[in-house]
């Protein structure tokens, strides 16, 4: 995967899209994966509620699973500049002249988008999410139904 992108303009969708504003939701136990993926002539990122389309030269395209708080940092270290170029291999995510292997950056890559999943496999094996009762008050053995 290889993409050069307006930085700003990129910065920007990554902090409207994000899903780890509070500190509990960083890391493992955060949130699930942002989607990044580079097609065509745009970059698509993808969060747990609202997407990002931004125009982007791409030279490889690919789908990138990624948690996004260590990605925005180093984006941040490139200080005057008004694009940006990234790549993406399979031994991790060059930009300028800084690498972030995958493994120990919880990212996913998929070099072909028309074989990546919507959302992060981990999702798929993770257990659901009990739901909260309606009736909000806890009715033991002994309780009687009431009768409305």
């Amino acid at each position: 995967m290889l993409f050069v992108i307006n930085k700003p303009e990129f910065e920007r969708a990554i902090s409207i899209v994000r899903d780890d504003r509070k500190k509990t939701d960083r890391g493992l136990a955060g949130r699930p994966f942002m989607r990044l993926e580079a097609k065509d002539d745009h970059v698509k990122l993808d969060g747990l509620e609202t997407s990002a389309k931004i125009p982007a030269t791409v030279y490889e395209p690919g789908v990138l699973f990624l948690k996004i708080t260590a990605f925005r940092r180093l984006l941040r270290t490139l200080k005057g500049e008004k694009f940006v170029t990234i790549q993406v291999m399979a031994d991790g995510v060059l930009m300028d002249n800084i690498r972030m292997p995958l493994e120990t950056n919880d990212m996913l890559l998929y070099p072909d988008p028309k074989q990546a999943p919507q959302e992060h496999p981990s999702v798929k094996l993770s257990p659901p999410v009990p739901q909260p009762r309606p009736d909000s008050r806890q009715m033991s053995l002994w309780d009687e139904p009431t009768r409305e």
